[in-house]
């Protein structure tokens, strides 16, 4: 039953890739347009608030979210903050440094960090670091690699690209850990809660982050205009909405098996492939070479491989290590 839940996962997170993609697109195109990335940043966030908040209480869920919420407001507020409030500061100033197709890529090191992230989350058998999982997750960014090389003579110079790559790679740990850390939160609290909740109490946990962005966005240029308020909402709705609760209910779905959280994760590497075809066809940038199309190849290679059941073999810290070689030598 594990196989075939983590299969499903698979197929939703895969979904939620192609609403995810509509971030990258539309952040290069506000950065190229005059765009303060500070009202995008917090903007997002904030329609996504208002948007989530009708949607449940239409479905009468959303005085007992605010309940959960009260009793662990700290929380809610720490990993919401990071997830949809300082992560999406990272990813949008990054696009004033670089292409969307090179903020897409090198986000996708969020399918390594949070496999490398797990051992410092949990405490049971998700703590693992599953080795087959780890190396279709390398397979996979060699893919994004090649891609990228395929559009390295840009219009952006080399400090631009570095600033950019960085940005994006502090995005990258903090999207998994926040995730995860507020999902193993709600676990261990026993909460009720649907995947439209979730993302909606993430959301709700980040409105002091949006207020100091919006802030800052006002200061610097008044009031945002009307073509990046109809940006921003499309963003808000096609990777806010809709995207993040698919991708919360792949997680949910493979939340006992840290093989298959790492494959859910692995799946937004299709955000990629969709950013660049996007670019090409509403941006009129160039598509990728033979290099890009090989990388294209892998990424899809690695995630058709992710979902094909295997042994797990599993890197574990020093502790499980030893008791597993005592274990195999017969000593009990």
């Amino acid at each position: 039953m594990q196989k075939k839940d983590n299969l499903k996962a698979i197929a939703i997170g895969s979904l939620a890739s192609v609403f995810f993609s509509s971030t990258y697109i539309m952040n290069s195109f506000l950065a190229s347009n005059g765009g303060h990335w500070a009202w995008t940043a917090g903007l997002r966030s904030f329609l996504l608030v208002l948007m989530l908040a009708v949607m449940l209480q239409f479905k009468g869920q959303l005085t007992p979210l605010l309940r959960v919420m009260r009793q662990q407001l700290r929380a809610w507020v720490l990993w919401g903050g990071i997830a949809f409030g300082v992560t999406y500061f990272f990813l949008t100033y990054a696009a004033s440094f670089g292409p969307g197709w090179l903020v897409a890529g090198v986000f996708q090191f969020t399918i390594v960090a949070g496999i490398l992230l797990a051992p410092f989350i949990y405490a049971d058998e998700r703590a693992r670091i599953p080795v087959r999982a780890l190396l279709l997750s390398l397979l996979i960014l060699v893919g994004i690699a090649l891609m990228q090389w395929s559009q390295k003579d840009g219009a952006y110079s080399g400090n631009q690209l570095l600033i950019c790559v960085v940005l994006v790679l502090l995005a990258a740990f903090l999207w998994p850990l926040a995730n995860r850390k507020l999902m193993l939160h709600v676990e261990e609290q026993g909460y009720q809660l649907s995947a439209m909740q979730r993302v909606a109490g993430t959301a709700i946990g980040s409105i002091p982050v949006q207020f100091l962005l919006m802030g800052y966005g006002y200061f610097q240029v008044g009031l945002p205009g009307q073509q990046q308020l109809v940006s921003v909402l499309v963003i808000a709705v096609s990777s806010g909405v809709i995207g993040c609760i698919l991708f919360f209910k792949a997680m949910h779905i493979a939340r006992a098996d840290g093989a298959g959280l790492a494959a859910v994760e692995a799946t937004q590497s299709v955000e990629i492939l969709m950013t660049v075809i996007g670019e090409v066809l509403l941006l009129g940038i160039a598509w990728p070479n033979w290099l890009g199309n090989t990388g294209m190849f892998l990424i899809m290679g690695g995630l058709v491989l992710y979902s094909m059941p295997a042994r797990q073999i599993a890197w574990r810290p020093y502790r499980k290590r030893k008791k597993l070689a005592l274990l195999r030598k017969g000593i009990r």
